[in-house]
């Protein structure tokens, strides 16, 4: 860790924001490189809701949350507001150890088109079912995919 880190350890991480199964990390201005702390923990493995809305992990961050295989339980990940564009999506599209993934949220970042349909065409999450990319676009798969522009 460099002297910018704000935590110490991944136990400085999880404190007070591991609730059961869900670990609620949004608003921390999480980087890549506090968020590695957490990839290479094997408490992770408990963890199905995972909130990291409104950090700093950038398409490296993402590059390197699917490379954590102790991501495999989670179901639902929140990604808002993280620096994003297509690139990471093209990344989530091939997550190995994101094959219990539900729900993706990915609102407020610059997604231009390309990793959404990499989503779409995702042979690893395979039980991605809703991804919410902009406000008022929820994709839904029921026989295919489709939106549902939100008022």
């Amino acid at each position: 860790m460099n002297e910018n880190s704000r935590f110490e350890n991944v136990e400085a991480i999880f404190e007070g924001r591991l609730r059961g199964n869900q670990l609620m990390l949004s608003g921390k201005g999480l980087n890549p490189e506090e968020a590695r702390l957490l990839w290479q923990a094997p408490k992770v493995q408990e963890v199905s809701w995972l909130d990291l809305d409104d950090n700093n992990l950038g398409d490296l961050g993402v590059k390197e949350l699917i490379e954590c295989e102790y991501l495999e339980n989670v179901q639902y990940l929140n990604l808002n507001n993280n620096s994003l564009n297509d690139e990471a999506l093209k990344f989530l599209a091939m997550a190995k150890h994101l094959g219990k993934l539900k729900r993706l949220h990915l609102k407020n970042n610059s997604i231009q088109g390309e990793g959404v349909i990499a989503l779409y065409n995702s042979t690893t999450l395979t039980n991605l079912s809703t991804f919410q990319v902009n406000d008022g676009w929820t994709c839904k798969k029921r026989e295919g995919w489709r939106y549902k522009p939100q008022a």
